[in-house]
């Protein structure tokens, strides 16, 4: 009976030794075996391969052309919006008619001030035709003092004959040359009197005249306000807003509508605040207007950053594409500089400029991956320079590898 005892414990020892070997290989075996979490589909990821040469470095923004000259249309008088002839969009000349409005007081108005300018030219008429008539009332009275005159001078002439002779009195004669010296005098008086009624005339004309100027410069007031309800473009190029609707009242000053140039254009930009230090004054700039690309050059950079953004000004110095007009929406690219005979790759996800970061570099032969640590420089919209961690024709994964970053090898299947 002893002898069976120790021969089971034996046995039981010898089970247990297996068991432990079997399931040590076993552990082993799955920690040397690539995990599950650690295998990634080739067609989940994209990659992309190091180049050498030289990076153009840009920055890419986006942002809309702007009219150099503009023209606010505004209302000119409390007046109602009757009609909308033209909406934004809309290719304009300097008399296109864009909106008509109406107001019955200046209509009225127009009416009385044309209404006095006819009376003013009309009193002017009257007042023309009393001074000629009076004029030559006074002139037909002139030729009959002449006439006298003439009359006493040959009357005196003859008494003058006759009176040596003892035919006429000397008593006669001397009546004779005292009427002939009145008739003088008053014809002269009569002369004064015609020339101060002819300067009398003249003043009285441009008092007239005068009154008939201020009416019209009424009228003309009034003219210019009834033309104001008929708005038009004053310039040639394209409607750019219209601030009002068909039925709407509005007040003196208030605006209508924007109308632009589409003559002479540049290009407004707004740029990351991200990207902005790279962005400097006299910089290359490529517009793409989706209808072909316009040249300019940086010509202003405004100080303040709105909403983590700054307007960047460009001057356009090519010519416009067939499709380019204030307010169309554009994307620009500003050279910022040229990296000569660097490393650069595609900008991975998640990669900024002057940083570092771990990317997983991929083995063809194995179908691997394996994660490095890589120093990034400069970069573009797309592109990105590297330091230093890989070497030229290198492939790296650019995906958004985050979820792996616990894992210094991946499997590819």
């Amino acid at each position: 009976m002893d002898v069976k005892v120790t021969q089971n414990k034996k046995s039981n020892r010898l089970k247990w030794a297996s068991l432990s070997i079997i399931l040590f290989s076993l552990i082993l075996w799955l920690v040397l075996q690539p995990s599950g979490a650690s295998k990634v589909n080739k067609n989940d990821i994209w990659t992309g391969t190091v180049q050498r040469g030289d990076l153009q470095l840009h920055v890419s923004a986006y942002g809309r052309l702007k009219s150099k000259t503009s023209r606010l249309l505004t209302a000119k008088s409390n007046a109602t919006v009757d009609e909308i002839i033209l909406k934004p969009g809309a290719l304009v000349e300097s008399g296109s008619v864009i909106l008509k409005l109406t107001d019955p007081l200046i209509s009225q108005a127009l009416s009385e001030a044309k209404r006095s300018v006819n009376q003013s030219q009309n009193q002017f008429t009257q007042l023309e035709i009393n001074q000629k008539r009076e004029l030559l009332a006074q002139k037909a009275q002139l030729e009959t003092l002449r006439s006298s005159l003439e009359s006493a001078a040959l009357e005196v002439n003859a008494q003058q004959q006759l009176i040596d002779k003892g035919i006429v009195s000397n008593i006669d004669y001397q009546r004779s040359l005292l009427e002939h010296r009145q008739l003088t005098r008053r014809l002269k008086i009569e002369q004064q009197r015609i020339e101060q009624l002819r300067a009398l005339h003249i003043a009285n004309l441009k008092i007239a005249q005068s009154n008939i100027d201020a009416q019209q410069e009424i009228q003309n007031a009034a003219q210019s306000q009834f033309h104001a309800l008929t708005v038009t473009a004053g310039i040639t190029g394209v409607v750019q807003s219209l601030s009002v609707e068909i039925g709407q009242s509005v007040s003196f000053g208030q605006q209508l509508a924007l109308v632009g140039s589409t003559d002479e254009l540049y290009a407004l930009l707004s740029v990351p605040q991200s990207t902005m230090q790279q962005v400097k004054l006299s910089q290359n700039v490529a517009i793409d207007t989706r209808g072909g690309i316009i040249n300019g050059v940086v010509s202003r950079i405004d100080p303040v950053i709105n909403n983590g953004s700054v307007e960047v000004e460009v001057v356009l110095n090519s010519a416009l594409t067939h499709n380019a007009r204030p307010e169309l929406n554009i994307q620009g690219k500003i050279d910022t500089g040229l990296r000569k005979n660097v490393l650069y790759i595609n900008k991975p996800i998640g990669v900024e400029q002057d940083q570092s970061a771990h990317l997983f570099r991929l083995n063809q032969s194995i179908d691997e991956a394996k994660q490095i640590k890589l120093q990034f420089g400069a970069q573009t919209h797309d592109k990105i320079e590297i330091i230093s961690g890989a070497k030229a024709a290198e492939q790296f994964i650019l995906s958004d590898m985050s979820r792996w970053q616990a894992h210094s090898t991946l499997t590819l299947m």
